[in-house]
């Protein structure tokens, strides 16, 4: 798995050659709407899943994957995963065959990411019922993977409604070395709009699972809540939804379902909804308006994929999240239980984004990224005066107010004005200065060394302003709009700052400063000696390279690389916060700005 982009959790990765996240469309080998070559060519579905105790069950379906491989018999080139039979076990009582093997059945058939039979648990399980329950999976789960081959082997991870089970469950899994992490048991919250319980499922799973390995939904297949699922860190979805709701002529949208009688004007596009007219659906014989709604339904499904991930691309994944949750109150509520976790989301936050923070509503105000602003800033309060300022609070000045700014964000030491989300955010309210008169002022020369010292111990930490900016300092500004792009101090560059988001971005003159000021193992990505000979000439970090890190790291972070001996190599950005890096082993995870050597 490697890590193309990024917002908090929510992901973009290259996986066996299937961009996340993804969906799966579930495809029944037995009845057949939409087949997966045109799923494939007209709807670019790169992954499928399918379920192999049905084939297994029939004997010429048996017979026919033995001789052919899945891939054959579906026609289908792309990832294709099985299922086990466990949902089959549970709703039936049993399954005729064996936890082994169905595991063999699916390495003989060539499926890419197989499945183990794992033990469904129910919302009313007791928590010794559940727990005995992820044991007998466990001791599955670990015969199961000395015969799976080649094939990628998918352990489920069950636990009910108990966020200990939960965390139980995924640190076995870990521990066995699956390839692939299912988050089972969730459909019946699903289907009772328990979304709370699923955000607690998805939560205590993520927070034990290795973070370089696929994580999957099951069962988790209308589009409306696979933004909260993808917000979670969740990488694959299945749906079965597409068809089943077609069957019952229900129709699916991005913000709920609807039943076909009920619509009049179809609120999204759709090119079903552009080929035929609402009341041409209607009066289609059944098998025909069956797969007219399934097409439908699974273009929707995919098109809620593409508008999800380029959030994340835009970096604005949690207002996109909070904007979907006000169509339901089910999906409020999930919102708001995801917010509970702030504290663990803030690790995975990116520490500036693309876009601008967008304020929605008070929910807003409990972002990671604001949560992390608060605690930073109340670190750095002087306990001065409070004022009001419009926006630039700089502006034109000559004299600047010495105090701290009453914002929606808390307050704010007034030096902090242009860093990210500060200057970068836009609320419906209106800005009004309110300067009290005993208010002390500083002059704009001694206000931008302060400014520049407090973005610094703000950015990297108490003493870093001392560290980086002490000697004689000039301040480099843009002709444009005035403002400090590029820092000298004693004659050698050792930051700039950006115009996006108002933090430094470290030459090697400053990352030498900070090294010789701040202890280990501080603001350091510690790398092997094979990556280090590299590294010191400017070449990127790779994660499997990476012996240890300062745990304060998030992704964006300046960082200094460094050897195990804390000898300085080179100064670059993350990518990745440190449970990350320690675990990938596919993909950069630090940009390397500029080596300790020249090219």
């Amino acid at each position: 798995m490697e890590l193309k982009s990024r917002d908090g959790l929510a992901r973009i990765c290259k996986f066996k050659g299937v961009e996340t996240p993804a969906l799966m469309p579930v495809v029944n080998p037995n009845l057949i709407v939409i087949s997966p070559a045109e799923m494939r060519e007209r709807f670019g579905v790169q992954a499928i899943i399918t379920n192999s105790y049905i084939i297994w069950k029939n004997r010429k379906l048996r017979e026919k994957a033995l001789k052919e491989g899945l891939h054959s018999m579906l026609d289908f080139p792309g990832l294709i995963m099985t299922d086990s039979g466990t949902f089959q076990q549970h709703v039936y009582g049993d399954v005729e065959v064996n936890y082994l093997e169905i595991v063999k059945f699916q390495r003989d058939i060539g499926s890419d990411i197989g499945t183990i039979l794992d033990i469904f648990t129910e919302p009313h399980h007791t928590h010794d019922e559940v727990k005995k329950a992820i044991d007998e999976t466990a001791k599955r789960g670990k015969e199961s993977l000395e015969i799976k081959g080649d094939m990628l082997l998918a352990g489920v991870i069950q636990g009910s409604i108990y966020p200990d089970l939960r965390e139980y469950s995924a640190k076995v899994m870990n521990q066995l070395g699956f390839d692939y992490f299912p988050i089972g048991g969730v459909v019946p919250l699903m289907e009772s709009y328990r979304y709370g319980d699923v955000v607690r499922s998805v939560i205590h799973s993520k927070m034990i699972l290795d973070p370089s390995k696929p994580v999957h939904l099951f069962g988790a297949g209308h589009p409306m809540f696979f933004p909260f699922a993808v917000l979670l860190g969740i990488d694959f979805f299945d749906s079965a939804a597409y068809i089943k709701y077609a069957r019952d002529d229900r129709i699916l949208f991005p913000d709920g379902t609807r039943h076909l009688k009920d619509v009049k004007y179809p609120p999204f596009f759709s090119p079903i909804f552009d080929r035929y007219e609402i009341n041409e659906i209607k009066e289609m014989k059944k098998e025909e308006r069956t797969r007219v709604l399934a097409e439908h339904n699974l273009y929707m499904s995919l098109e809620e994929i593409k508008r999800i991930k380029e959030a994340i691309h835009e970096g604005r994944m949690w207002e996109y999240a909070e904007i979907r949750a006000r169509e339901h109150p089910r999906l409020l509520e999930a919102y708001r239980e995801i917010l509970k976790y702030g504290k663990w989301l803030e690790e995975y936050e990116n520490i500036s984004k693309k876009s601008a923070f967008f304020y929605t509503g008070e929910e807003s105000l409990k972002r990671p990224i604001v949560l992390r602003l608060k605690s930073r800033a109340r670190k750095l309060s002087l306990h001065r005066s409070v004022i009001r300022l419009k926006r630039p609070w700089s502006r034109e000045r000559e004299m600047i107010p010495d105090a701290e700014v009453d914002t929606p964000f808390g307050k704010i030491p007034v030096e902090l004005e242009d860093i990210y989300p500060v200057a970068q955010s836009e609320f419906p309210f209106e800005e009004e200065d309110e300067i009290p008169e005993n208010v002390e002022y500083v002059k704009k020369e001694e206000y931008e060394i302060r400014k520049i010292k407090m973005i610094a111990d703000y950015q990297f930490g108490r003493g870093a302003g001392i560290a980086l900016f002490s000697g004689e300092v000039q301040l480099i500004k843009s002709k444009n709009t005035g403002k400090i792009r590029n820092v000298i101090v004693d004659g050698k560059h050792v930051a700039s700052m950006r115009a996006e988001d108002g933090f430094f971005s470290l030459r090697i003159e400053g990352a030498k400063r900070l090294h010789s000021h701040i202890p280990y193992p501080r603001l350091r990505v510690v790398v092997t000696d094979d990556s280090a000979e590299f590294n010191k000439v400017g070449k990127n970090v790779f994660a499997k390279f990476v012996i240890d890190t300062d745990p304060e790291i998030r992704p964006g972070d300046e960082v200094l690389i460094v050897n195990k001996n804390d000898e300085l190599l080179a100064v670059g950005k993350t990518l990745m916060n440190r449970f990350e890096m320690l675990h990938f082993s596919e993909g950069m995870c630090v940009k390397v700005r500029e080596g300790v050597e020249k090219n």
